[in-house]
């Protein structure tokens, strides 16, 4: 009795490690909040430097390395040696979009004008998370006719995304991008997209795509967390819950502030070209904007490698393509953000 009760001490840390990426998410506004603390400790003034900016910018992004990478290499590390762990696969996924997610909290808060009830409800919703992955059970085992159909709904999810990469999201990259130029630039290309995707017939057009997406891809993920995976396969559905994550809250905030008859514009997103921290106020947005477009690029890259893998492309030129691709996420998505944080080349 005596050794099976210490073998039992002993695993259960093991099989509580799980919990670590949740862990990391519900202290992730705390850690932002203390980067916060130590700026107006330090007697830093309003408006900032851009050293000031800059070291800012660095914390925060330490901040959201930190719990993705996390979530990161423990995702990788049960898609590898225990894939039947799903309630921990699944709290992985989740901590790994918590840039995004903690900014959607913020946003339906706000519609409820109830934002300082956001801490709150995301404790509340992580600790509730942590103790449903416990008490979960293992997933039955999908049917063998399953298969047929999740070919059929990957295959329609591919092609809804192809449409709203060529309507919206490379144009609209391309509109951010143009913001390293000048607000004004920004807001000259996005006034000629918009008579694309705002017009009567684009618009509805864009939101069925994006809500089929967003709903397609979660029941894919579902079903991927019950199966082996690798660091291409555990990337694509890690970015692929931050991408339905990310429009999700996106469109929460575009919708509302369009409803109160705000122009959704570069201004909105920057306070009239001040900067998003030009009051060292809304960290939250920083991560979020950051690893948006990182993610979206590749989640796109891992599904374009599996296309090619599929239709006789060698597994190295692939994976080199499929990385290739992420890293000129990283370097565009980094211009974005310049750009956001008041840094222009005109």
């Amino acid at each position: 009795m005596t050794v099976i009760f210490e073998a039992e001490r002993i695993e259960a840390p093991l099989r509580l490690r799980f919990l670590l990426p949740a862990l990391g998410a519900l202290c992730y506004p705390f850690l932002l909040s203390l980067v916060s603390f130590l700026l107006k400790q330090s007697g830093v003034a309003v408006p900032p430097s851009p050293g000031v900016i800059a070291i800012s910018v660095l914390a925060i992004l330490a901040v959201v390395g930190a719990v993705l990478a996390m979530a990161f290499t423990q995702a990788l590390t049960l898609a590898r040696s225990d894939p039947t762990n799903s309630p921990g696969r699944v709290l992985a996924h989740l901590a790994f979009a918590t840039p995004s997610l903690f900014t959607a909290f913020g946003n339906v808060t706000g519609l409820l004008h109830a934002r300082g009830a956001t801490l709150y409800a995301w404790v509340i919703f992580w600790l509730v998370m942590m103790l449903i992955a416990m008490l979960a059970r293992e997933p039955a085992r999908p049917l063998a006719s399953e298969a047929a159909a999740r070919r059929n709904l990957a295959a329609a999810h591919g092609i809804s995304a192809l449409i709203i990469l060529l309507m919206f999201i490379l144009p609209h990259l391309a509109d951010h991008l143009a913001g390293i130029i000048s607000g004004s630039a920004h807001i000259d290309v996005m006034n000629a997209l918009r008579t694309v995707y705002r017009s009567q017939v684009g618009e509805p057009i864009l939101l069925a795509l994006i809500c089929f997406q967003i709903v397609s891809g979660f029941l894919l993920v579902q079903r991927k967390l019950e199966r082996r995976s690798d660091v291409f396969g555990t990337l694509q559905s890690l970015t692929g819950i931050y991408v339905g994550i990310y429009l999700l809250g996106h469109m929460t905030a575009a919708f509302s502030a369009r409803g109160a008859g705000t122009n959704t514009n570069w201004n909105w997103l920057t306070g009239n070209d001040h900067g998003l921290l030009y009051h060292l106020s809304g960290f939250s947005l920083v991560g979020h904007y950051w690893v948006g477009p990182i993610a979206i690029v590749t989640h796109v890259a891992c599904g374009l490698r599996g296309v090619m893998l599929q239709h006789g492309v060698s597994d190295g030129l692939a994976s080199r393509t499929a990385w290739l691709s992420s890293s000129l996420g990283i370097i565009a998505s980094s211009v974005i953000l310049a750009g956001l944080l008041g840094a222009h080349v005109a």
